[in-house]
């Protein structure tokens, strides 16, 4: 019985151990006579041996349960590093803050429960670019094999890259309700880019009825895509939505890239303030000097030529049958500014080819910013400068880092006119809703990109951004997707 509980006992040593056959077999020839000595002494070497052995298997079999924990703390780092990477995406960069909290409520609900993860963003090693990566760590005491190894750490990682899926022509940012809608006997074409809205309604781009059409390269919602208020399925879209990639719904919200360029403080620099514009009447043209400042009532002559650098302060109405031409620069409006039926609105010395362009901003006089509105019978062709500090802009109403007590005048704009004109550049309406129709220029490069805080397409329309970097808008919002990597 004695040799017996011997081999069982070496066996189970060379078990816990992991030892080969032949050291099983020494193991085995140094005990043997020791367990066949009848004095006593094969009592206390069980006695010593014993804890060893009984260690050896606690310690086996509380790494199992380690290395179980180690497997779900990995699912809880991917989920981590991927609700971090969403964040990113939304434009959001307080790592300590925002970024660790999304990581943290992604790994608890994953059964992770160690301490708050460790997050990098941006992340490099050499093969990712534009990553995120967390660590998690989590203490774990022994209970059988304490007395060889208190605790251990467990630690895991993972790494995610965000990509870019695709480029957008329109990015509507309300969260609520409908983004984006294309009205009724409505052509859209944007092959070349997509449609982003951050709403999570049902009915966040909203097609009209079956006699609205879209063709763009994707859509891409947080809430969903709708016919006539009527949700579609994704993977098997009606005839009137025409993709290059299946709609994707339930997407993360898109950041406004322009927010943090295209602040107040940025938009105004330059901006004349004291100085009236002279004039002068030369062959029924009334010339108006640049680089000052002129009251938008008093601009009623039929045909009027204003210089870069103006402020038109106050009101600004573009009169039916009345002419305004702009030479190429910037000019600021601190009122409304109205284009009636038959009123025209162009840059006769505009160059899309060789990108001599203007760009208006409507900005703010007494805490009040205005609105632009054009009627279908007006006429409105303009692009965007190439160069300069505002490239790639042609119409923007400023929105971001306002002074104190702020408002709008309405929250409401509308950009279209009569088929024949054409605009070039960025149109910026981030905390008002647009009611838009146009096209991008036909000569030159061709820029037409829509930011608004809601998007209605009220005539056939179409947008396209391949020649944005050659008009000068480098920085065009995207579509971002999070792919794991490590």
């Amino acid at each position: 019985m004695t040799a017996w509980l011997m081999k069982i006992g070496v066996a189970a040593l060379a078990a816990a151990v992991k030892m080969s056959g032949d050291s099983a077999r020494w193991l085995y020839g140094v005990i043997a006579p020791v367990c066949r000595d009848a004095t006593g002494a094969t009592a206390t070497m069980l006695a010593v041996a014993l804890p060893g052995l009984i260690g050896m298997g606690a310690l086996g079999a509380e790494t199992g349960a380690w290395f179980t924990t180690k497997l779900q703390n990995q699912s809880a780092a991917d989920s981590a590093v991927i609700a971090a990477a969403y964040e990113v995406i939304a434009g959001k960069t307080d790592v300590a803050g925002e970024l660790t909290a999304a990581a943290t409520e992604a790994a608890r609900r994953n059964g992770y429960k160690g301490s708050a993860p460790t997050v990098v963003s941006p992340y490099n090693d050499g093969v990712v670019t534009n990553g995120v990566a967390v660590t998690l760590q989590q203490t774990q005491g022994s209970l059988l094999a304490a007395m060889f190894l208190p605790s251990v750490t467990i630690a895991n990682r993972a790494v995610a890259v965000i990509e870019v899926l695709d480029s957008l022509c329109i990015l509507a940012l309300r969260t609520g309700g409908t983004d984006v809608e294309i009205g009724a006997l409505v052509q859209v074409g944007m092959p070349n880019c997509s449609v982003a809205a951050n709403s999570t309604g049902s009915r966040a781009i909203d097609l009209i009825g079956s006699t609205s059409s879209i063709a763009a390269a994707t859509l891409v919602t947080a809430g969903e895509v709708a016919v006539n208020g009527n949700p579609i399925d994704p993977a098997s879209p009606p005839p009137e939505i025409m993709l290059s990639t299946p709609a994707l719904i339930g997407a993360a919200k898109i950041a406004d890239p322009y927010a943090g360029v295209l602040t107040h403080s940025f938009l105004t620099t330059g901006m004349p303030k004291t100085v009236a514009c002279a004039s002068s009447l030369v062959g029924g043209v009334q010339i108006y000097s640049g680089n000052c400042v002129i009251a938008g009532s008093s601009l009623t002559q039929p045909k009027i030529k204003l210089a870069a650098g103006t402020q038109i302060s106050g009101v600004w109405s573009i009169l039916t049958g009345q002419t305004v031409d702009l030479g190429p620069g910037s000019y600021w409006v601190t009122g409304n500014l109205s284009l009636q039926s038959g009123a025209v609105l162009g840059c006769s010395t505009c160059d899309n080819v060789q990108g001599t362009g203007i760009t208006i901003i409507l900005t703010a006089q007494a805490n009040k910013i205005g609105t632009l509105s054009t009627a279908s019978g007006a006429v409105l062709n303009l692009n965007a400068p190439r160069w300069g500090q505002f490239a790639g802009l042609v119409i923007v109403q400023d929105s971001n880092n306002l002074p104190h007590r702020t408002t709008y005048t309405s929250r409401h704009s509308s950009i279209g006119g009569k088929p024949g004109g054409s605009l070039n550049g960025l149109v910026y309406f981030p905390n008002s809703s647009l009611t838009f129709h146009g096209v991008p220029s036909s000569i030159g490069p061709k820029c037409l990109l829509l930011v608004g805080n809601a998007v209605i397409i009220d005539a056939t329309s179409n947008l396209d951004n391949a020649g944005c970097a050659a008009a000068g808008l480098t920085n065009t919002p995207v579509i971002k997707k999070v792919a794991l990597a490590e």
